[in-house]
Order: structure tokens, then C-alpha cells, then sequence
């Protein structure tokens, strides 16, 4: 009996850790990971007036934003909330350390694979048209 319960609380366990962001996120919609460290504020002041900007093509695109970096553990209006364990659990997924030492953004896909990583010059515009021009994007676009 307490090797069954055991069992049972260990396979618990791992349903639960298994139930990530990013996996229930596929196929539904994109994501934009924002990887901003402490002392990144400019760049993403920046970042967040395109985002302002943007919301109509974030929204077309069923892009969905997260924050991961340490900037990310304050709340932000445009971005989802992610549990201080979902956010080491996609920086684990995506192996990029405990920390971030630059800002960073990455897309996802809605497949779930990484499309594309911005490291600097920031623009939103060039992931909106990347966005485009993906299989799923297109057949999307035809139906609208």
C-alpha cells in the first residue's frame, strides 16, 4: 500500500510538471518570450511602446507575451503572468540559465519551435512580417 501511494504521488508529481506554458500554448497560438535582465529597463521602454503600438498585429497574429527575465517578475499590462516556476521552467526548456545577461526576445511558434531570437534593435514589425510569411500565418490570413 505505501509503495502504491508512493507511485501514485510521484506520477502526480510529474503530471503537474509536465503541464508547461509553452505545451498547452501549441497549436493554439504564437509566443513572444521577452528575456530582460535588471538594469535592461531602456531597451525595454522601448520595446514596450512598439508593443503599444502593435497590439492590433499582436492580437492578429494570436501572439501571446511572457515575461522571463528578471525584469518580468513585476507586472506588466500587455504581458500574461507566468509563476516564478514557469518562468525557470521555460529558461530550463529553452537552456538559458538561471539568469539572462542581455535582453533577449524569442518567437515561438504556434508548433511550438523557435522562429526567431532578437538579441538587439528591437523590432516588431520584422517578426510581424516574419510571422507572415508562415505556413500556418498564410492559411490563417486566407480565411480571415
Amino acid at each position: 500500500m505505501k509503495i502504491l501511494l508512493t507511485t501514485l504521488l510521484v506520477i502526480m508529481t510529474l503530471s503537474s510538471a509536465d503541464a508547461d506554458v509553452l505545451g498547452d500554448l501549441k497549436w493554439k497560438n504564437r509566443v513572444l518570450l521577452l528575456d530582460f535582465p535588471e538594469g535592461s529597463g531602456y531597451n525595454l521602454s522601448q520595446l514596450e511602446k512598439q508593443i503599444q503600438r502593435g497590439k492590433k498585429n499582436i492580437s492578429n497574429r494570436d501572439l501571446v507575451l511572457f515575461h522571463i527575465g528578471d525584469l518580468g517578475k513585476t507586472g506588466r499590462r500587455y504581458a500574461e503572468e507566468l509563476s516564478e516556476e514557469d518562468r525557470k521552467s521555460i529558461r530550463t526548456k529553452l537552456k538559458l540559465g538561471e539568469r539572462s545577461e542581455l535582453p533577449l526576445i524569442i518567437l515561438i511558434g504556434k508548433d511550438g519551435g523557435i522562429k526567431a531570437a532578437q538579441k538587439k534593435d528591437f523590432d516588431l514589425v520584422k517578426l510581424f512580417k516574419l510571422i507572415d510569411t508562415m505556413p500556418m500565418r498564410k492559411k490563417e490570413m486566407e480565411e480571415e
